[in-house]
């Protein structure tokens, strides 16, 4: 357990995850130091709250530090890790010590392939609108909250469960949301999405006894595993029965209402304000747990009409000249897919994706899913795969993804390895009503960011012609 007069050290202090955890803890009283690679919105914010950041990886950074926290990013050869290993400073791996934090709370553990961190933040909203004060771990950050983490002072706690490393198996949470489950992460499973499936199996078994589990009830591999849990079962639907139903669905832009009904009672209508039918499915699972925690409509409705989304779930970053820049953490398959449909929905001018493929082995996996996953736009751009550290295998990168997307569709598909050419060829290209969205999870945000301002510098300037421009 921990104690008050610990000194925590993160390694690798700048990530999501990381992050969240160290604010919490910094709220709590804790001295808090860390390292990482470079600065960022995040480690600034951590310095302001009164944590020691190091930027750069070395032995001397964990002197005086009672615990040192880690995740499965850090490589064996991290030179503060092997100083732990020597000098016999407790490890912790990231997970055990959110498992300190749900398993000693009124723990909501979200968990799933798609959706985590947008059900995450929704729910943390309507249990603020709610009066129940929750501590939130997000997996993102989220601009109404002006982080990726909550502090509260009550019993409830929510964080993010991934499944990528099985380490969400030491979490014990009184509710556990499974928002749909798909092959991902396969690398860790031996490419085998049955082992995968045993997992999610043995997730299942973490709740506590006289837990809950609220999930997909349209999503068949959800519904597949959930025939093993023998707790509390709250299914959330919007084509099949269950509890809680989605119910004539209409969209503006992209950003749907629909009813909300719950064992076929209409409590009233919800409003989004973002776009996607992906995202109907997570505000259902955020209000159905919203209920069962016996927060009423009201505040449900009041937290998600102010959700504005999360940085990287498509975020726009502005609208200059008329060209919608989008920037968006797509880096699955279906995530491809259904960030596009939002797209097309919401504009009703050219959609042009730029894509960045994460990690050599998810490529490998999915390649012929990443293929089919770009009907309809109108042009396609593909940048280098982004590794996140690991190895490249053979045959596997952008310019085979670009042959195999040519198989189809008949729009333009162009690849480039530098960002700078992305962003040159753009401006020859764009036209007024263009919405450019940007997908990856890897760095691919940057080029969205730099993109946003040289459009904004452009028509800052007097005088502009948009037809043909020329930057």
């Amino acid at each position: 357990m921990l104690k008050k007069e610990n000194h925590i050290f993160f390694i690798g202090i700048g990530g999501y995850g990381m992050s969240a955890l160290a604010k919490v803890l910094l709220h709590q009283g804790y001295t808090v130091s860390g390292s990482d690679l470079k600065p960022s919105p995040l480690t600034y914010s951590l310095e302001k709250m009164g944590a020691t950041v190091y930027y750069a990886h070395k032995k001397e950074n964990v002197t005086g530090a009672d615990l040192v926290v880690y995740s499965t990013a850090i490589p064996k050869d991290n030179p503060e890790l092997l100083e732990c290993h020597s000098q016999k400073i407790p490890l912790w791996h990231r997970s055990d010590l959110l498992a300190q934090f749900i398993n000693s709370h009124f723990g909501i553990a979200v968990t799933g392939t798609h959706g985590k961190t947008t059900t995450t933040a929704m729910i943390t909203l309507i249990l603020t609108e709610g009066g129940l004060d929750p501590t939130a771990l997000v997996g993102g950050e989220v601009p109404i909250l002006k982080s990726n983490a909550r502090f509260g002072r009550s019993k409830y706690l929510l964080a993010e469960a991934c499944e990528s490393d099985h380490s969400f198996l030491r979490y014990q949470p009184e509710i556990a949301i499974l928002t749909n489950v798909e092959a991902d992460h396969l690398e860790f499973y031996d490419g085998d999405f049955s082992k995968l499936l045993e997992i999610y199996k043995d997730f299942l078994a973490c709740v506590k006894p006289g837990g809950s589990i609220i999930y997909c009830a349209d999503d068949k591999n959800t519904v597949k595993i959930m025939d093993n849990f023998s707790g509390k079962k709250i299914t959330c639907a919007l084509e099949k029965s269950a509890h809680y139903k989605a119910s004539n669905l209409t969209a503006v832009k992209g950003c749907y209402s629909f009813d909300f009904v719950e064992r076929g009672n209409n409590l009233g209508s919800i409003l989004l304000a973002v776009p996607g039918k992906h995202n109907v499915y997570n505000a259902l699972m955020a209000a159905a747990l919203a209920r069962k925690l016996g927060i009423g409509l009201p505040a449900i409705e009041k937290a998600l009409a102010r959700y504005g989304g999360t940085k990287r779930r498509f975020q726009v970053l502005g609208m200059p000249g008329g060209v919608t820049v989008i920037d968006d953490y797509a880096h699955h398959p279906t995530e491809v897919k259904a960030t596009l449909e939002a797209a097309y929905a919401y504009t009703s001018g050219r959609v042009i994706a730029v894509f960045q493929p994460h990690k050599y082995t998810r490529l490998n996996f999915f390649m012929d899913d990443f293929a089919r996953s770009f009907g309809g736009a109108a042009m396609i751009i593909l940048h280098d795969v982004y590794s996140a550290g690991e190895k490249a295998i053979e045959g596997i990168n952008s310019v085979v993804l670009k042959e195999k997307i040519s198989k189809e569709t008949t729009v333009p598909i162009y690849h480039f390895s530098a960002h700078e050419e992305i962003i040159s060829f753009l401006k020859t290209i764009v036209q007024k009503n263009d919405l450019v969205i940007f997908m990856g999870a890897g760095d691919i945000s940057g080029t969205a960011y730099r993109f946003n301002d040289e459009l904004q510098k452009f028509f800052s300037s007097p005088n502009q012609v948009f037809a043909n421009m020329t930057f």
